[in-house]
């Protein structure tokens, strides 16, 4: 079988055009995830990948439209000299031209031929007189043109011309939400403390029993309540290679992922907060593993009912880990087959709020005014120094968080404590 051979200026342009894909490839993804931005801004180190892209894309189409200008040319030498062998193979007494080849009109001809290329001694000593190396040099032409069935070509044996194809998309899960923190009150930290002030003792009406006595008369008492912010940190090193020869961009990819798990700890930090105080306001007869439907309105009824009475806050959701939702969502009412809203996430008033932040079983109810969230702006911050002697980027990202029940009470547990 057949092989290919391809010259050095086909190889040439053909590792030019891998490395014109690669670099367009990369070229691609900087500029989308810049225009996935809000302010769609190129960073520095962006501005800076993007010009050598650019560059290095010029450099390549400019060598590219040579070597195949070069390549052209040779091609178009390579068919005159056939032609030419041609035309005189095809004068040949016995011989005659056929498209790109040769016919031989007879079988003494061929024989002739096959003869004077064989190289034997008998055979060398007829091509001698036959005419020499010249008649030997012209029977091997026309031999080379002889019309035969075309040797096959299969996919194995171009197997340098099939590089693997390269998806430049992540499958796996990046998760940047915070159901959580994004349902409750904010602000902005300014310092490691948050401060926030708090209704210990509040003023009271009574009915006046008769003219001229005290009713009501308690005085008002507020105090500062202080509580320590915590700081959140991730950090890496990327070597000037991963970053120049990655596809997707592996700087981009790192902080994608650094902040999603910023997002994650975030969360479970909410999370935390609310549980630790709900444990305090745990319902009666908290929910087992496994209740039915009524059961688990039952529970939400106590848990509404609990906020209420410890904290006068009238409950508007229901917050759950996704197991319990989950599980929610196969049950079915005495009444009715379905209770469950998917998209508006509602039972009855109260909406539904799934936290991966919870610990598995978790169901608490209340009123989300009752937590409070205060993070330093643009949290997560992402920070990059350029480290010139080794080659590298040091990244990482930064972000102080802290989240508070401002109202014990605020929430009430209605499933066993994990």
């Amino acid at each position: 079988m057949g092989g290919v051979n391809t010259t050095p200026s086909e190889t040439r342009l053909s590792l030019l055009l891998d490395e014109r894909e690669i670099v367009t490839q990369k070229y691609e993804s900087v500029v989308a995830t810049v225009n996935a931005r809000d302010d769609k801004a190129m960073t520095d180190v962006e501005t800076e990948h993007v010009a050598m892209y650019r560059e290095r894309m010029s450099q390549i189409d400019s060598e590219v439209e040579q070597v195949s200008a070069d390549l052209e040319g040779t091609r178009k030498a390579i068919e005159t000299a056939k032609m030419v062998r041609r035309a005189m193979a095809g004068a040949e007494a016995g011989v005659e031209e056929d498209g790109d080849g040769i016919i031989y009109r007879d079988f003494a001809t061929y024989a002739r031929d096959v003869i004077l290329t064989r190289g034997s001694t008998e055979c060398s000593k007829i091509a001698q007189i036959a005419g020499g190396e010249e008649a030997v040099l012209r029977a091997k032409e026309r031999l080379q043109l002889l019309k035969r069935t075309p040797a096959n070509t299969l996919s194995s044996n171009v197997a340098g011309l099939q590089p693997p194809q390269y998806i430049d998309q992540i499958f796996q899960v990046i998760d940047n939400s915070r159901p959580l923190v994004a349902a409750a009150p904010s602000t902005t930290l300014e310092r490691g403390t948050l401060t926030y002030p708090s209704v210990d003792t509040r003023p009271i009406v009574a009915v006046q029993a008769t003219q001229k006595t005290e009713a009501g008369n308690q005085g008002m008492v507020v105090s500062l309540k202080t509580t320590n912010a915590s700081t959140y940190l991730g950090g890496g090193d990327l070597s000037w290679q991963a970053i120049q020869w990655s596809t997707p961009d592996a700087l981009s990819l790192w902080f994608q992922l650094c902040a999603a798990d910023y997002a994650l700890k975030t969360e479970q930090d909410a999370a935390k907060t609310v549980t630790d105080s709900a444990f305090g306001h745990i319902i009666s007869a908290p929910l087992a593993a496994t209740p039915d439907f009524a059961t688990i309105m039952t529970a939400v009824g106590a848990g509404y009912a609990k906020v209420y009475s410890d904290s006068k806050r009238v409950a508007d959701t229901i917050i759950m880990a996704p197991d319990r939702f989950g599980y929610l969502l196969g049950l079915t009412s005495t009444p009715t087959a379905v209770f469950v809203n998917v998209n508006g996430q509602n039972i009855g008033p109260l909406s539904i709020l799934v936290s991966r932040g919870l610990d598995a079983g978790t169901i608490i109810v209340g009123d989300m005014e009752g937590l409070l969230v205060a993070e330093t702006g643009g949290s997560p911050v992402e920070l990059r120094v350029v480290e010139p002697a080794i080659g590298g980027v040091e990244v990482g990202i930064i972000g102080a968080f802290e989240a508070v029940v401002v109202d014990p009470g605020a929430f009430s547990l209605i499933t066993t404590a994990s």
